[in-house]
């Protein structure tokens, strides 16, 4: 039995230091560590579209042959989110996080150093891991030291590192191209993560929940947690060895109690990224063959990840307040498969249709980025790292596939409007699966995700 503390009442844990005292110096570092890294992610996963044409003119390549370097990168992404999310749960997140970052500089050097098409697909796809792999280990890692009344806010302040990293990209790559050319790009998307990856080295604390795992570890918690909450430091309990747990892995986020919520997490995640990746894809062509203009189609896609941004932001603040956050994930993605039918009607109006689209983007894009954000605090502190890294596995699968099926029906002749209705059905699914979560399983308690 633990001892009491200093007032007579229970002694603290690592959960519930964290979560009582203020915001510390040393998490905002790790906050920002994790929304810069995030910012490079971002801009290394874009940059190959920037340079395609470049490349394309160079090597005399067709933009067919450059959907299977795209499809590369991607794939990559997916297999490095699930084995380095697994692997997260057994060595801990710091390392990985700094290994991911440096992996998909390296190989970001190496595309600017490729001398064949064949080299450039290898390299994307190793990189790939690399960017994949890197998302899991950051969102634990933020989410295990972001206090739970505001840990939703913090992991979506964090996955708009993404966004904001592939605009900041289009901003650099266009000078770059012209004034020093397409292999200069791959130089920036090099440098810039491998010095973050050293500056992580000396700035980058292991995450102190994962740290609490271990009973051995506790000198490290105590040195860690003193730089958040220093009056309860040297009184923290270690609850529980990571021997009672069992050795994580995947079967443990199907055991009794996970396996729903990893599966409609999944499967929702799947449906919402085939439906952003279609849409982020396609909009400008949907919005010319309805009678746009080629430069309002580009404002649309803008417009879709700027409403994305917006949305996430109150969707993220609803999901630490609420006691049922799915229930709240799902009205969101009920108004996107609305907003998405009602775009489908915006004729030729470039105004009408670009608000449209920006409901939309709010709605489903926002929804979007805090179910991520909700999956962080689904799963508890020992399995944080292979559930996130399943749930984002399976759900990049699905944007991988998006953009294939949307252009597929448009070859086949479907209307954009008819087209936008069909996008309405992911929307609908998510929102039915996310309800049937809602109504079954109520919010995690501050003791299960600790355990």
């Amino acid at each position: 039995m633990a001892e009491a503390g200093r007032d007579g009442g229970a002694p603290p844990t690592v959960e519930t230091a964290i979560d009582t005292a203020p915001l510390g110096r040393m998490q905002i570092g790790v906050f920002v560590l994790c929304i810069v890294a995030s910012v490079l992610d971002g801009f290394d996963t874009q940059s190959i579209a920037f340079v395609a044409p470049a490349i394309s003119a160079d090597w005399s390549v067709s933009q067919l042959a450059f959907g299977f370097v795209f499809s590369a990168t991607l794939l990559g992404s997916v297999v490095g989110s699930a084995a380095f999310g697994l692997l997260a749960d057994r060595i801990g997140r710091r390392r990985l996080i700094i290994a991911t970052t440096a992996m998909f500089g390296l190989f970001s050097a190496a595309c600017a150093l490729a001398a064949s098409f064949e080299q450039l697909l290898l390299f994307r796809f190793l990189g790939g891991l690399g960017m994949g792999g890197l998302i899991p280990n950051m969102l634990a890692l933020a989410a295990e030291y972001a206090p739970r009344r505001i840990r939703s806010t913090i992991v979506t302040f964090v996955l708009w590192g993404f966004p904001l990293g592939a605009v900041f990209g289009g901003m650099l790559s266009a000078p770059l191209l012209e004034h020093a050319g397409w292999r200069a790009v791959f130089w920036l998307g090099a440098v810039a993560p491998l010095l973050l990856a050293l500056a992580m080295i000396p700035l980058m604390p292991e995450s102190l929940r994962y740290l609490s795992l271990d009973p051995w570890r506790r000198d490290e918690v105590v040195r860690l947690l003193g730089r958040i909450a220093p009056d309860q430091a040297d009184e923290v309990v270690i609850e529980r060895p990571r021997a009672e747990a069992g050795k994580p892995g995947l079967a443990q986020i199907f055991a009794a109690g996970l396996a729903l919520p990893t599966l409609i997490l999944a499967i929702s995640l799947f449906l919402s990224l085939f439906l952003t990746y279609a849409l982020i894809n396609w909009t400008p062509t949907l919005l010319t063959k309805s009678g746009l203009s080629v430069s309002d189609g580009i404002f649309g896609a803008v417009a879709l990840n700027l409403g994305g941004i917006v949305g996430s932001y109150f969707f993220s603040q609803g999901l630490d307040r609420v006691a049922r956050p799915p229930l709240l994930l799902a009205a969101g993605y009920g108004a996107a498969a609305a907003a998405i039918a009602l775009t489908s009607l915006g004729g030729g109006s470039p105004a009408i249709a670009l608000s449209l689209l920006l409901l939309c983007g709010l709605f489903q894009i926002g929804a979007q980025l805090s179910l991520t954000a909700y999956t962080t605090a689904t799963f508890p502190v020992r399995l944080r790292g292979t559930g996130i890294g399943f749930v984002q596995a399976v759900g990049r699968t699905g944007s991988l596939i998006g953009p294939v099926v949307g252009g597929l029906l448009l070859s086949r002749g479907v209307e954009p409007g008819a087209l936008l209705r069909l996008s309405a059905i992911p929307a609908l699914l998510c929102a039915i699966a996310l309800l049937i979560l809602g109504f079954a399983r109520p919010r995690p308690s501050s003791r299960e995700n600790h355990q």
